[in-house]
């Protein structure tokens, strides 16, 4: 939107990228070029793009038509400072590109020197190859629903430049830096309320994984039949690592299991995290109760971590609410509306406060948006945030009673001068 080393890198698509950069094209204005640039010599930097994944969509396309790297601070787009590293022109599926998965997008050389932005051109024109259903690409960026259909993914304008991502690499002479681009697929993709709209907001992170640690393992479920125990893997499990304290927890990696239940991730080494799993499905009622455990991270580690976890049968309930926007301006731009996510926490698993889940959604055109999720029994600490909006949060109590689950109102306003 990661598995073994056997299965490669995700969090959802591993794609190593190998841009090896030329000595050509300008390195003019729009930012300070550092003096460690100034060099004759090139090196090796391998880009992986991996994808977070999702459950949500059987399929997202996006088309990559250029990627690029920048020596300044704050380049502009026209300027020339911008170096094509390398032209894939290439409609990618996200949700295949993970379990090991991972696509060329190009190789090239660069010269030596303190790299500060990297760049994806996302295209307007699909490639010529077929989707998951053997048809034509009906658009160059678009998701395949639940249902089957087709919708186009608005660009909003603010990326029509390309996605820009501030990430400093040094390239050393005749050494090779490896970086991954990690696409979170659920966060990305957002339905605009009341159009109906889908708009892609990417969500990448940029990850080095020569000095990462990886923690693997499979996620089940016990099954007894005559009196015979065995365990069923368990499919499209979210799994995430997080960093948590004592009411506050951040997802710094995550990924989905295989149709084996298997999973792996690459850490950031000398960290101590959460791993959880959760797995619910709305269309069946199925839901699993959370589970947790910790780990830390040594470098250069492979750790195993496996869960088992318990189908809460009908030990689940309905949390609702609704969140009120409001803007400096008082208006809510239809075309290009800020997305809202709503995050469910809980202080009730061994490892301490962790999130379960996140919606991502937009706000309906009058400020307000209304959102649903089933979730296991338990109490939950709810919280609305956007990109530059101060959030708000509340609390949902699930337990089959006749308020169970209900929210009041959170408000999220705008940050002043934003």
């Amino acid at each position: 939107m990661k598995f073994t080393k056997a299965f490669g890198i995700i969090l959802l698509f591993a794609t190593a990228i190998f841009l090896f950069a030329c000595d050509g094209g300008g390195s003019g204005g729009g930012g300070s070029v550092d003096s460690s640039s100034d060099s004759s010599g090139t090196g090796t930097v391998s880009f992986g793009l991996t994808d977070t994944s999702t459950d949500k969509y059987q399929a997202v396309y996006v088309t990559i038509d250029e990627v690029q790297v920048n020596r300044n601070d704050s380049p502009s787009d026209d300027n020339g400072s911008w170096k094509v590293v390398a032209t894939p022109r290439k409609t990618y599926n996200l949700l295949r590109l993970v379990n090991g998965v991972t696509e060329t997008l190009g190789q090239n050389e660069l010269a030596v020197g303190i790299y500060k932005q990297i760049r994806l051109i996302i295209g307007e024109i699909p490639e010529s190859e077929n989707n998951i259903f053997g048809v034509a690409h009906p658009f160059a960026n678009y998701v395949i629903l639940a249902d089957g259909s087709d919708k186009p993914l608005k660009i909003p304008s603010g990326i029509n430049t390309g996605i820009k991502l501030v990430h400093h690499f040094n390239v050393n002479e005749d050494q090779v830096v490896e970086l991954l681009l990690d696409f979170d697929a659920c966060r990305s993709v957002v339905r605009a309320g009341k159009s109906g709209k889908y708009i892609l907001k990417p969500t990448i992170k940029v990850i080095e994984p020569q000095d990462k640690s990886e923690v693997l393992g499979t996620v089940t479920e016990r099954v007894i039949t005559d009196s015979t125990e065995t365990f069923a893997p368990i499919s499209g499990a979210l799994v995430s690592a997080q960093i948590s304290e004592q009411s506050s927890a951040s997802i710094a990696r995550s990924t989905l299991t295989n149709e084996n239940g298997e999973y792996s991730m690459l850490l950031s080494p000398d960290q101590s995290y959460n791993i959880v799993v959760y797995k619910g499905d709305e269309n069946s009622d199925i839901f699993y109760r959370p589970d947790c455990q910790n780990v830390d991270a040594p470098l250069d580690a492979i750790i195993q971590k496996d869960f088992i976890l318990t189908n809460v049968l009908t030990e689940f309930g309905t949390v609702t609410g609704q969140i009120i926007v409001t803007l400096n301006d008082g208006q809510v731009n239809e075309e290009d509306p800020p997305v809202v996510y709503v995050s469910f926490y809980t202080a009730e698993l061994d490892c301490g406060y962790v999130e379960v889940t996140t919606l991502p959604a937009s706000p309906d055109t009058d400020g307000t948006l209304t959102y649903t999720v089933e979730l296991p029994f338990g109490t939950y600490d709810v919280v609305a945030s956007a990109e530059n909006f101060i959030p708000d949060t509340g609390a949902a109590v699930v337990d089959g009673s006749e308020d169970s689950g209900t929210v009041p109102d959170l408000f999220i306003t705008e940050r002043p001068g934003v």
